[in-house]
């Protein structure tokens, strides 16, 4: 098994865990990120969360249907796209999705306390390095 064979592997087992973890939620992976990320924003639009998270624009229009179904979202004319949507949590979607960010947030936290915040730090730095290489040279291939 080659490094990145590794690397692929050990990042689909991190993803895994998020993913074990927002089924106690009756959420997926997908459903949990997109809350994460408009509930640290505060509004998003279905671009910013298909760029942020690499889904496709069906991906996030599914999961914007999936979401308003249950009562989480809100949608508004963008100021700066007439065509757009941006896009809002509801009072429910907030009072669900701010203690799962708080929860998750936490156990972030102390897991990199555990692990310790420079080895943390180095491997963001050293794993973004090798990001940067790795798509550089596709590019030249």
């Amino acid at each position: 098994m080659n490094y990145f064979d590794q690397l692929s592997e050990l990042t689909a087992q991190f993803e895994q865990i998020y993913a074990n973890w927002a089924k106690e939620y009756n959420l997926t992976l997908n459903e949990l990120r997109f809350l994460y990320h408009i509930g640290r924003n505060q509004q998003t639009t279905p671009s910013e969360i298909g760029n942020k998270w690499a889904l496709p624009k069906q991906t996030v229009t599914s999961l914007c249907k999936q979401l308003d179904k249950k009562g989480f979202l809100v949608f508004l004319p963008d100021e700066q796209d007439k065509r757009g949507k941006v896009i809002k949590l509801t009072p429910l979607g907030l009072s669900f999705t701010l203690p799962l960010i708080e929860q998750i947030t936490e156990i972030e936290h102390q897991t990199s306390l555990e692990f310790g915040e420079e080895n943390i730090q180095q491997i963001i730095l050293l794993f973004s390095h090798l990001q940067n290489l790795f798509a550089k040279n596709l590019l030249e291939k």
